[in-house]
Formats: structure tokens, sequence, C-alpha cells
């Protein structure tokens, strides 16, 4: 999430280091805003979680607005996890939500949170008629393709916008990884979870830098879990939660109908709508620093941290629209 601008100061071409890196500055807009998609398993065993989603959602609109204190502009889309038949909802499309004007594809701040809590609860509840093979990752995958498609994009992804990726699943992608089982299928390179953030970032040849995107998952993730409700452990939701610092949940928390995770998932949303990817592959540990370029040129240090291997999170972000000068040695040449 940034804007280049041109910056006459000698190091913002790059200098060499002594330790054969680059110092780089980089300056950048503060922009708060997430683009938000949650993938709905639709399977016959999915009737009574996507109720708790249905009936938990507000606490987690209410959440996004709590922790960012009203200044995150979201949007907040559906599709499910079937991508064998076609329709809506299905391969990667979007969910009309219901209660809205007609062909309204994602929810945003333009609305009251109680419209958007009333059209989301109508539209959630996809029913338990799909596909039984659930690929949430390439269901994913592919509303990024129809999204950085101009032919086909409902508006719902932006440039410049974090992007967070909500699954509600009881079961795995492509549902059983045991190749002795009879119900095995091997997963397609758009079901692995190593490729869908590079993926994302191909589509996008709008954002001015690689967009900062989650992958959070509701899922059978404990043995009790599984030993209970849910159908099979959510291995590879679980994998690219972890590769993109996402929160993975328990879809059998079913008395409580998933507030308190969906509150810890806004709450990561509005933080990462806080952190911004910088232009290196790899920045030296520690070596990240944001100023604010306060009228009359002055630089005020902004309070940050480092995420390895090329993100930056302003803590106690300055105003919407401050200008951010970013400073960092880069090891990867760029």
């Amino acid at each position: 999430m940034g804007v280049n601008v041109t910056d006459n100061n000698q190091d913002s071409l790059g200098s060499e280091t002594p330790s054969g890196g680059v110092t780089k500055n980089y300056y950048f807009f503060v922009k708060r805003s997430a683009d938000i998609l949650f993938v709905i398993d639709t399977s016959n065993s999915m009737a009574e979680e996507q109720d708790l989603l249905k009936n938990g959602f507000p606490s987690f609109t209410s959440a996004l607005n709590a922790y960012s204190s009203g200044t995150l502009d979201w949007h907040v889309a559906i599709t499910s996890t079937d991508i064998a038949t076609s329709g809506s909802g299905k391969q990667g499309a979007l969910v009309a939500f219901q209660n809205m004007p007609a062909n309204t594809y994602y929810l945003d701040t333009s609305i009251s949170t109680d419209q958007a809590n009333a059209a989301f609860q109508a539209s959630v509840v996809l029913g338990i008629g799909g596909s039984a093979d659930e690929r949430g990752i390439a269901a994913a995958r592919l509303t990024a393709e129809r999204e950085f498609n101009p032919s086909t994009s409902r508006g719902f992804i932006r440039p410049d916008t974090s992007f967070s990726v909500i699954v509600l699943s009881d079961e795995d992608e492509r549902s059983s990884q045991d190749p002795n089982s009879a119900d095995y299928t091997a997963p397609e390179a758009i079901d692995l979870p190593a490729n869908f953030v590079p993926a994302i970032h191909a589509l996008d040849q709008v954002s001015s830098i690689p967009k900062t995107i989650s992958f959070h998952s509701i899922v059978t993730s404990t043995q009790e879990c599984l030993d209970g409700p849910g159908v099979s452990m959510g291995t590879m939701y679980m994998n690219l939660s972890n590769l993109t610092n996402g929160i993975i949940g328990d879809i059998c928390a079913l008395k409580q109908t998933y507030q308190e995770q969906l509150s810890s998932l806004a709450a990561k949303i509005v933080n990462e709508a806080k952190t911004y990817t910088l232009p290196c592959e790899k920045i030296v540990e520690n070596s990240a620093e944001a100023y604010e370029q306060a009228l009359g040129g002055a630089l005020v240090k902004v309070p940050s941290t480092f995420i390895a291997p090329n993100k930056i999170v302003l803590q106690n972000a300055p105003p919407l629209g401050s200008l951010i000068k970013a400073k960092f040695t880069c090891l990867d040449g760029t």
C-alpha cells in the first residue's frame, strides 16, 4: 500500500552500505483500507457452522470499527469453496448481497454498520448443496483472477489495499490429503499454499508495491475438534495462514457463535491495514525506520515495527493522507 514520490536526496537512489546492502528511501501516504473475502464451505456438513457465522458477524464489523476508531475503509465479499460448478458464489464468483440494491457484490463503509450486518446475515447462509471437493484456496485465487480482470471485476479488490481471506470449512483443501484414501484427489498448483501469495502479486498489475495479503482459517485445527464435529484437519489452510501471518481459528467453537474469533480476526485485519510492504525482497533486520513528512519539510519519527522480510507496521499511525518516508537497507539490490 504505497505511492512513489520523487525524492531528490542522494540515498533515495540507493547508496551502498558496508554490509553490501543498499540504503533506500521510499515514500507512501497513510491509507487504512482492507478488502475482506469470506470463503464459505457449502458441503453437506456445514449447516450449523454457516448459521453460527451469520449470528456472530456483527461482532466482526463492531470490532473493525472499534479497533480502527472508525477509520478503516473496508470492503466485505462472499464466495464459496465450490469451484466444481458455476453460478453465484461458485468458481470464485462473488455472491450478490440480499437486502441491498441489485448487483451489490460487496459491502463497504458507505452504508451503516446495521445495514451491512443485515445484508451479510441475509446472504451468508449459502446452503449445503455445494461440491464435497472443498477448494477454498483455489476459490480465493479465482476471485482474485476475476477482480484483476477489468471485464469481470466487481470493484471489490482495490489497488494498494490489503487483501484478507477468511475461510470457514470443516474439511481441508481437496478434503482428503491421505494418498491411501479412496477419496484422495491430488492438489493442483492452484490449491497449494506456497503458490497463493505469488499468484496474487502476479495478477496485481495496478498496485504501486506488492499487496499485504493474509489468509485466516476457521477450520478443524485441533485433534479434539477432529474427534468431534470436524471432518478432516485443515492442514493446507493452516499452512497458508502460517505463511501469511494469519489467524488459525477453531470451527468447533460452536457455542460461541464465533464471536471471539471474529473479533480477533478484525483486530488482526485492522493491524494489517497499518502494514506496508516495502519495495525490497529482503530488508536488513532493524534497519527500517519511518518518518512523517510534516509541513515545512520536517521529518518526525513514527514508532514502527518490522516484519521480516520486507514489511513495516506503523504504530499509532499518523492521520490518513499523511506522507511517510521509510528508510531501510535492502539486500537484494532492487
